[in-house]
């Protein structure tokens, strides 16, 4: 072997790790490329996406076939949620009217993510389980009720930015409204809090949203 072998033997090495190095940099720039391609902002119609998903806080309240609603009743499905009181005389009927339009929407598709639709009421005080019972299933005999005491709201509701105060009304029959967001919440299989749909409401478009949302989320983009 001549004396000169060895440094063309080393440079020929040196070409082709250079050369493989390359191809890796260009296969993982490409690569890149594609991620970020991919990975686009999901237009919706109607729905708000949160930039950054969080865990709803721990509640705990009841639904209205008396068993417990509480961070772990999330899981598993992604939930609507809307807040409001039964003797509400426009708003809350009118979002669960909507509700039971998207439903019967979302229910011709052929496949649909597992989902739940819940109306929280925010006036206790006069809601009880059996009332919200009679409520919630004459719209839909699969939609849940829940509530709970004012301590135990609170603790759903102030984290999600829903906002109510009970308001005095002397010329009512009804004595006091509850003054609400009407705001509806989706919540993902996961317990977090993923979107929000500002009023005011349009079931086709809330349906195509929800179903752009779960495409999104399934592919995980």
């Amino acid at each position: 072997m001549s004396e000169n072998a060895t440094p063309r033997l080393g440079i020929t090495a040196l070409l082709g790790i250079s050369a493989l190095l390359g191809g890796l940099l260009v296969w993982s720039y490409l690569q890149g490329s594609k991620t970020e391609e991919s990975i686009q902002p999901l237009a919706t119609e109607q729905a708000t996406l949160l930039p950054e998903l969080r865990s709803l806080k721990p509640f705990s309240l009841s639904n209205h076939h008396g068993e417990t609603f509480d961070n772990q009743s999330l899981l598993g499905q992604w939930t609507f949620m809307s807040f409001g009181y039964t003797y509400c005389p426009d708003i809350c009927p009118t979002t669960m009217s909507l509700f039971s339009e998207m439903n019967d929407l979302l229910k011709r598709e052929q496949q649909t993510d597992p989902y739940k639709i819940t109306f929280v009421s925010v006036d206790p005080q006069r809601d009880s389980l059996e009332r919200l019972a009679e409520y919630v299933t004459y719209f839909n005999p699969e939609f849940l009720g829940a509530t709970g005491p004012e301590p135990a709201l609170e603790k759903l509701t102030k984290p999600l930015g829903i906002l109510y105060q009970r308001v005095e009304t002397e010329d009512s029959a009804m004595g006091y409204v509850m003054d609400h967001s009407a705001s509806i919440i989706l919540v993902d299989p996961q317990g977090q809090y993923h979107a929000y749909f500002s009023p005011p409401h349009d079931p086709q478009k809330m349906a195509n949203d929800f179903l752009s949302i779960t495409d999104h989320a399934r592919l995980g983009k």
